[in-house]
């Protein structure tokens, strides 16, 4: 059978190559060994004039990824910012981080959501087979199996949500929020990260969307049934592993332990996004320099913080916040010999970046939400296995349900992750070597090949599928 996956967008990689973190490695990972096809945006936007070829279709461009192939979809501008910028980032991202509060939301966004969704479902139709699997993949795409339905793709569509998926009144706080996600029932199975995120879209799809809830695993609304699981995304744990033994002798983590020298390597890498908790991450560094004031010089933290989301108002003010702390802490407590806070706002190649994860002693990995965190799993697979570092992660992270042996922590109680960073500094090894070793057996047990494997298992033995969609409308 086979198989297409689709997201926002697809990257250019290799199979042996350096690849980007995130749901992109995993999805690179997956595709490239399965021989499947990837369908995502190129990231170039075209015009009115230059909208559509002569088929109706928006251009795409076909490149190869080991045994599998990248369609890169070229999509219309004004739609796409409408889609990105507004809907996804704007109303649905902040919904799903459990904050309302940064909802920005006009009817033009849906309209630009709704439109994408429907180029990429023609896309898609255009390289499926009759019985081809779809594999969609996260909030951009809620409505796109509604669409591959009524362009009759027969085979079996899954979902997979990498966010988290918040309580039912906070899902009520977005606009339309019933037609966007009754469209879920068009897939027949519906995948998340955690079982609370899964339960969370039950209690919601049967309060909101009056779904039936049919045995362990099932719902119905309306005619349709569809199945709901927990699949927690892991990395490539082999890959990482041996990166990070190949740089840790580069020029790079060179000079960076020649800065170190004497001192504690404290890393952080994140995007530059305000559901990471790195506001409350540099105020919780600002404590544990202030209340230890003999941990000062002894330690020097990294944060690796590439910009995203720059045309968003709320990622903007994260992002001067984030630098006036910075300031206020090399200030406050720095001198000629030592700077406390290293904030860097750029990327690092994935090679490098496994290397400076095995040179880091505390990997501080403190988001407010997150669907799983994969920083927090390669900074764990990086480690030297006879001196390994210690993981300071937040318990609100789907990554802390697995990696239980880490220092788990309250992102928003600051004493709290000061007392749990210097707790990790003064670990002895012993310790360390034991916590390292059960979170990389877990590690081993999830890796992503086993959740590529696995998601796709329960994709192909589905076959509950008892109405064609459209499906009746939720008022």
């Amino acid at each position: 059978m086979k198989l297409v996956v689709v997201s926002n967008r697809v990257v250019e990689g290799s199979a042996r190559g350096a690849i980007p973190g995130g749901l992109a490695a995993a999805l690179v990972a997956a595709v490239a060994e399965s021989g499947g096809t990837w369908v995502g945006g190129s990231g170039k936007l075209l015009n009115p004039s230059d909208e559509l070829r002569p088929t109706g279709l928006s251009a795409a461009r076909t490149t190869t990824l080991g045994a599998g192939t990248l369609l890169k979809v070229d999509l219309p501008a004004i739609e796409y910012r409408r889609f990105y910028n507004g809907m996804a980032n704007g109303a649905l991202w902040p919904i799903l981080h459990y904050r309302p509060d940064l909802v920005r939301y006009e009817p033009d966004y849906f309209t630009g959501y709704r439109a994408i969704n429907e180029v990429m479902a023609d896309h898609v139709r255009r390289v499926a087979d009759s019985d081809s699997a779809v594999w969609v993949h996260d909030y951009h795409f809620f409505m796109l199996g509604k669409f591959l339905r009524e362009r009759r793709v027969g085979g079996p569509l899954g979902f997979f949500l990498h966010t988290p998926f918040p309580p039912r009144s906070v899902v009520m706080c977005l606009p339309r929020h019933k037609e966007i996600l009754q469209s879920l029932s068009a897939y027949d199975i519906v995948g998340f990260q955690t079982s609370e995120d899964a339960e969370r879209f039950q209690d919601y799809a049967v309060h909101e969307l009056s779904a039936a809830v049919i045995g362990r695993s099932e719902l119905r609304i309306g005619e349709r049934r569809f199945r709901i699981g927990v699949f927690p995304i892991g990395i490539d744990v082999d890959r990482v592993e041996k990166a990070a033994a190949r740089a840790s002798g580069s020029e790079a983590v060179e000079r960076l332990s020649q800065r170190m020298t004497g001192r504690k390597l404290v890393i952080g890498v994140d995007r530059l996004d305000y559901s990471k908790g790195l506001v409350r991450r540099f105020l919780a560094y600002r404590h544990f320099l202030t209340e230890y004031p003999e941990e000062r010089r002894q330690v020097s933290f990294l944060q690796i913080t590439p910009p995203t989301r720059s045309e968003v108002d709320a990622y903007r003010s994260t992002r001067g916040e984030l630098a006036s702390l910075a300031g206020d802490i090399n200030a406050r407590f720095g001198n000629v010999e030592w700077v406390p806070l290293r904030y860097i706002n750029e990327g690092v190649s994935p090679e490098v970046l496994a290397g400076y994860y095995r040179a880091a002693k505390i990997g501080c990995v403190t988001p407010l939400r997150d669907g799983m965190n994969l920083v927090a799993k390669e900074y764990v697979a990086a480690q030297d296995p006879s001196d390994p570092g210690v993981l300071v992660l937040s318990i609100f992270a789907g990554a802390a349900k697995e990696l239980s042996t880490a220092l788990l922590v309250n992102p928003y109680d600051m004493a709290s992750v000061a007392e749990r960073l210097r707790e990790a500094i003064h670990m002895p090894r012993e310790e360390r070597i034991e916590r390292w070793s059960s979170a990389m057996q877990t590690l081993r047990k999830t890796d992503v090949h086993i959740w590529f494997r696995s998601f796709l298992a329960a994709l192909r033995a589905t076959s509950i599928t008892t109405a064609p969609f459209p499906v009746r409308t939720v008022a």
